[in-house]
């Protein structure tokens, strides 16, 4: 298994308006980081994007699904 994510890759940390329940480790998290993801192989064109962001418990460090942006 891979190391778990270092502090120095967190991109950004969130504070919840209400404490939620990690699906993976079912810890209370009042707080979500956001890790930065980079495309670094593709063997083809892709319109994907270059850089995204991933969502990740801050206890186990599982990703979340959960949706960072805003309706316009």
């Amino acid at each position: 298994m891979d190391e778990p994510v270092a502090e120095q890759m967190i991109e950004a940390e969130y504070t919840l308006e209400s404490m939620v329940l990690c699906p993976n480790c079912q810890e209370g998290i009042e707080n979500i980081h956001v890790v930065r993801m980079l495309r670094t192989k593709v063997n083809f064109v892709s319109g994907l994007p270059r850089r995204a962001q991933i969502l990740v418990c801050p206890e186990c460090k599982a990703v979340l699904a959960a949706y960072l942006g805003s309706l316009i």
